[in-house]
């Protein structure tokens, strides 16, 4: 069964208690979640490995919220984007399979819904330089093997992570620049930019339910719980974990 939830806006620390408590919800192989979601204020999610820098505290004293999470990568802009979430078995007879092969099987589903906004895109092929890794902080600086990309650039970023044989990945898709109070990513492409045009957010959810139904041969359904474990708002909201990625 696969389920479609759509969570709204909400804090950077409920946003992270919400994927992790979808963890525990996937009772066998064919259940999914795909989640759609945004946060209520500027913030940025660093990857659960990342480095605490100046930059980042920088930007927290100009009021960007920023939260750690569990799935790896580079920092992450949530302003002016699109985020989604997907929870499954790895062992999913659609979508699972290793960290590269589940990457290879589920942007499909992201480029019928580009392809469904008119934007042209193609799943990258080659692995990103390893030297423009090491010096970029942010995840859309570089794409990686499986990402969609247009022209060259990175339209969608996603991360992954996997406990118990239940795999989170997490993506997120700039509608447009986030604003001047962050840094400018050249590499990154914006929906605004490929469109040539501006695509509204439930144009963008549509899209990609769309998408991913007609690729996948599936129906999505209302999940008809909340989820969320209200211990794990704490977990995210604490200086220990955003700082040391421990409790």
């Amino acid at each position: 069964m696969w389920y479609l939830i759509d969570s709204g806006f909400k804090d950077p620390y409920y946003n992270m208690a919400y994927d992790e408590s979808l963890l525990d919800a996937v009772q066998d192989r064919e259940t999914v979640f795909l989640r759609f979601f945004n946060f209520r204020v500027p913030s940025i999610s660093i990857g659960y490995h990342q480095k605490i820098d100046s930059w980042l505290l920088d930007l927290e004293r100009e009021g960007v919220r920023w939260v750690r999470r569990q799935t790896g990568g580079r920092a992450v802009i949530h302003s002016n984007d699109f985020t989604y979430s997907l929870v499954f078995h790895h062992d999913n007879s659609l979508i699972g399979g290793d960290v590269i092969d589940s990457y290879k099987k589920i942007a499909p589903g992201f480029k019928r819904a580009f392809d469904r906004l008119d934007i042209p895109t193609t799943i990258q092929r080659g692995k990103a330089h390893p030297r423009k890794l090491m010096k970029s902080v942010f995840c859309f600086s570089v794409p990686s093997l499986a990402e969609v990309v247009w022209k060259r650039k990175k339209i969608i970023g996603s991360a992954q992570f996997r406990k118990k044989g239940i795999v989170l990945q997490e993506g997120t898709i700039m509608l447009r620049e986030p604003g001047s109070i962050f840094p400018r990513i050249p590499e990154m492409a914006t929906i605004k930019e490929a469109k040539k045009g501006e695509v509204s957010l439930d144009e963008m959810k549509e899209a990609v339910t769309i998408g991913f139904e007609q690729t996948f041969h599936i129906c999505f359904k209302d999940y008809p719980k909340n989820p969320i474990r209200k211990e794990l708002i704490s977990k995210y909201s604490s200086i220990k974990w955003n700082l040391e990625g421990s409790l």
